[in-house]
């Protein structure tokens, strides 16, 4: 009871108070000062500037992640790998059966047998050739059907790299190999249904790892370069890696994109994403209940002998943890009022 009545005593001596201004003196004497709850703390230096609550939605990393696709088309016969479930590097993920693969396993034993013929021919001709026996033209004639069917078979074995005949598996039927370690996030094949060729069956993608997209309004985003560190709403953290070169007419936001690591996210979830600009010299970090609203303008009071100077200041960023960035005529040394500051704006409002 003692303290409700001394607080009421002080607010009814603000009709009393003089006229202030901000930038102008309130004075406090210290009977005031703890009836009002007033309390203050030491300035902060603002490591950062927090651009909070862009909309931004979870893509899989461009160079942590791989698509698997079907060489040739044909029949799945069997489907290995589940989406979700984690992969090494080279694992079979699905086997198909294709004509065109036993076509070209036929073909790669025809031309493998056809150049190991022309090698040995062409090693006679120019034994041929330094005994003085045969032409040079036998030689280069050799020389060029050695060399066209090693280039073919350079092709088939290429092919047959991007659809290896399966193990323990009928010639035709190839497998869809993990090209790295991770998860499998998409899955395009059903067990029974043909496929065509170069067509989408698998995408893998390192664990914890996703690429942002944010909508960036194009005001905050010319202020944006690769580096700046994101923080999603989960607790992902990362690094800016793209930013737009143009702005969405309509929404008047600049796409950027950013790999984050430690997240949760799925690839296609909605999220919402902060991104954490440098802090110039003479920015501060203050509770946002240290921030009063005057005459349309935005004030803290700081500490002074006698009392609290109220000091215009621009707030540059708010946080939903409850913290605002601010700039104003401030010092390292300055300490603001971060409890009682809705009495001390009462003085302001009583002066006028």
């Amino acid at each position: 009871m003692p303290r409700v009545l001394a607080v009421l005593s002080c607010l009814a001596l603000l009709a009393a108070a003089p006229r202030a201004h901000a930038d102008a003196m309130l004075k406090l004497t210290p009977a005031q000062h703890r009836a009002l709850g007033v309390r203050s703390a030491p300035l902060q230096a603002a490591s950062n500037v927090p651009i909070a609550d862009l909309p931004a939605v979870a893509r899989a990393p461009l160079e942590d992640s791989a698509v698997v696709t079907t060489p040739f088309e044909g029949i799945t016969v069997a489907v290995l790998a589940r989406e979700g479930q984690s992969v090494r590097k080279g694992q079979t993920l699905a086997r198909i059966q294709s004509r065109e693969a036993m076509r070209l396993g036929s073909e790669r034993v025809d031309v493998r047998g056809r150049l190991q013929v022309a090698e040995a021919r062409l090693k006679r001709e120019r034994k041929l050739l330094a005994e003085g026996i045969i032409p040079a033209s036998r030689v280069e004639t050799a020389r060029a059907l050695r060399n066209a069917l090693a280039a073919r078979w350079r092709e088939l074995a290429a092919a047959g790299d991007m659809a290896p005949q399966a193990a323990n598996q009928p010639p035709g039927i190839y497998a869809l190999r993990a090209p790295m370690s991770g998860r499998v996030i998409e899955r395009d094949l059903r067990l029974g249904e043909s496929v065509k060729s170069l067509q989408r069956a698998f995408v893998v993608a390192a664990p914890g790892r996703v690429m942002l997209e944010m909508l960036v309004p194009a005001h905050e985003a010319v202020r944006l370069h690769k580096g700046i560190q994101v923080r999603s709403e989960d607790g992902g953290r990362g690094v800016v890696e793209e930013i737009g070169g143009t702005a969405d007419p309509r929404s008047q936001t600049v796409r950027v994109r950013a790999l984050v690591t430690g997240s949760h996210l799925l690839p296609g979830m909605h999220t919402t994403a902060t991104l954490l600009l440098p802090a110039a010299k003479g920015t501060w970090q203050v509770p946002s209940a240290a921030v009063a609203e005057y005459e349309g303008r935005r004030v803290v009071f700081v500490v002074r002998p006698g009392g609290f100077e109220a000091v215009r200041v621009q707030r540059l960023a708010q946080t939903a943890r409850g913290q605002s960035v601010i700039r104003g005529a401030l010092g390292a040394k300055d300490r603001v009022a971060v409890a009682g500051v809705g009495a001390l704006k009462a003085m302001l409002l009583a002066g006028n």
